[in-house]
């Protein structure tokens, strides 16, 4: 397979581009902001010439009747919605206009326990009450599995108060859900779905379509996406899509104004509708290219004896993006963690990498990806099996000494109170273990215990945020009720929420993550003190 050609490395102005090229072609003396009047005197690496303020042929994003609105109609068209709304402060803002466009104060809402922070902060606002929708958790990945159609139909017979869904499909490491068994739930049931696919603005919008379809074909009432994550708008730029009658444009419209800034970027909007034109225009070819390389990737990846990748795992939920490679080492001691593999990567093979977290390491594609890239990438990898994996020791998976394995298995089972490397060590010695055989490091440190919530019922209303506490050691704190989010960032998923109540095991979890270097977030102090966290002063029963 050849690398795709060169040719329109340059394309053709998009529309709004032309329009801004012929509006600088007057040559008009810009007596307004921003500052720097586009003039160039800082250097020509920022977009100064299109960087402009609200006159009148530049239409207004809070008020759009121009160039902005057809621009966000055309977006509109492609995915074949009835709305489309350019977003300046990233997908964050989208979710959280969305969120309080279809509820009101006090409100019952199913929420998934792995959306991101931002979906949280919206309902504090709004004084929602979450039911908490529990995805399955992959204990030998540490990551969240498909949302199950069937929990959330017992969840909406449990809770049939609540007003709207919210989860998030494809998940950042890649796993998608049954979109549309889930939206024909929550439309037999009166609610309205609003999914996060920030990750997925290169899924289809034709249902039907051979690659994977985007929620807003599958029936979802509003659709935030981010085109800069894995297309190729700039990085804070995003758009929400609205389809059907269980939403208020004029509300959304109007809480897009309350959650994004007034002075809202041209450059970022002109970013959103290139790529609208790279859609339009050369989506389906583009598209079909990064399938292929990907698919190639993935038939030369199974040759590697001590990588595993979750795509593996592809039979055990509804479906999975293909351009993400969410891998981990087995048996080499030497990359025990994630963050041993990106440093190697980077510092050795010129790779860097997107996210790792406990063993594990996150690869991103995008639509310009080539054979040659991701010939580059496995290279790597295979080069790195030469290096550090000892061909004397038996290969994970090799069926002879399976007996043996199991044995270690067992034994380390009994040892789990031991230092994770020193476990890992005495493994590794004398035969690389085989996935089913080795008691993983997250299991450790990244394991479902640190997603269960310690409530009643798995329901919450928060409104603890911004009361004031006192900061507390976590040991201290146990059996307190935290008044913070502590969050695994990235992807932002909160492992603490306030007004949930502190719990050993918690303790115990979050420290291992700190021990290992896995950053965390606390959003009432910044980082913080590490190992600490701001609790109610008094000790609260839930």
């Amino acid at each position: 397979m050849n690398d795709q050609s060169k040719e329109g490395r340059n394309p053709s102005p998009s529309p709004l581009e032309k329009y801004f090229q012929h509006y600088n072609e007057k040559n008009l003396l810009p007596l307004h902001m921003p500052g720097h009047q586009r003039k160039t005197e800082m250097g020509a690496a920022l977009p100064y010439a299109y960087d402009y303020t609200e006159v009148d042929e530049l239409d207004n994003l809070h008020a759009p009747e121009g160039i902005l609105q057809e621009a966000m109609n055309r977006t509109a068209a492609y995915y074949g919605c009835s709305d489309c709304f350019y977003l300046v402060n990233g997908s964050s803002s989208g979710l959280q206009a969305g969120i309080f466009t279809l509820l009101e104060e006090g409100d019952e809402v199913v929420v998934a326990r792995n959306c991101h922070r931002s979906v949280f902060y919206a309902l504090s606002l709004r004084k929602a009450k979450i039911h908490f929708l529990l995805p399955e958790f992959w204990e030998d990945f540490s990551c969240f599995g498909s949302i199950s159609p069937k929990e959330v139909e017992r969840l909406l017979r449990e809770f049939p108060k609540s007003k709207a869904l919210v989860f998030t499909s494809p998940s950042y490491e890649g796993v998608v859900s049954d979109v549309e068994a889930i939206a024909r739930l929550c439309h037999e049931n009166g609610l309205s779905l609003l999914v996060d696919e920030a990750h997925g603005a290169h899924f289809s919008p034709k249902k039907g379509d051979s690659f994977l379809e985007s929620a807003i074909a599958l029936g979802a009432d509003l659709v935030v996406q981010s085109p800069h994550k894995t297309l190729c708008s700039l990085t804070q730029s995003a758009w929400i899509l609205g389809n059907g009658e269980r939403y208020s444009r004029e509300k959304l419209s109007f809480y897009l104004s309350v959650f994004q800034t007034t002075s809202p970027s041209y450059p970022l909007m002109l970013s959103l509708e290139k790529a609208t034109t790279l859609l339009e225009t050369k989506g389906e070819a583009l598209f079909s290219h990064w399938k292929e390389v990907m698919e190639s990737f993935r038939e030369k990846a199974r040759t590697l004896s001590y990588f595993t990748f979750l795509w593996e795992k592809e039979e055990a939920c509804f479906a999975m993006d293909f351009s993400k490679i969410f891998l981990r080492a087995l048996g080499i001691p030497e990359l025990r963690l994630g963050k041993d593999l990106a440093k190697l990567l980077r510092e050795d093979y010129g790779i860097e990498s997107e996210m790792h977290s406990g063993e594990n390491l996150l690869l991103m594609t995008g639509p310009f990806i080539s054979e040659k890239d991701m010939d580059r990438l496995f290279i790597a990898l295979k080069d790195i099996e030469r290096r550090l994996g000892d061909e004397k020791r038996q290969k994970p998976g090799d069926e002879r000494g399976k007996q043996a394995e199991e044995e270690r298995g067992k034994q380390a089972e009994e040892e789990r109170g031991k230092e994770t490397g020193d476990e890992m060590s005495e493994l590794i010695e004398g035969s690389a273990p085989s996935l089913q055989s080795l008691p993983s490091l997250q299991s450790k440190i990244l394991s479902s215990a640190l997603y269960q919530i310690s409530i009643a019922d798995n329901t919450l209303q928060i409104s603890e945020g911004l009361k004031e506490g006192e900061e507390l050691s976590f040991h201290d704190g146990e059996g307190r009720i935290c008044l913070e989010y502590l969050s695994l960032y990235p992807p932002g998923i909160p492992l603490l929420f306030p007004g949930e109540k502190l719990t050993a095991e918690k303790i115990q979890g979050i420290e291992a993550l700190e021990k290992e270097g896995i950053e965390l977030q606390y959003s009432r102090h910044g980082q913080g003190e590490r190992g600490k966290l701001i609790f109610q002063k008094d000790k609260g029963n839930m």
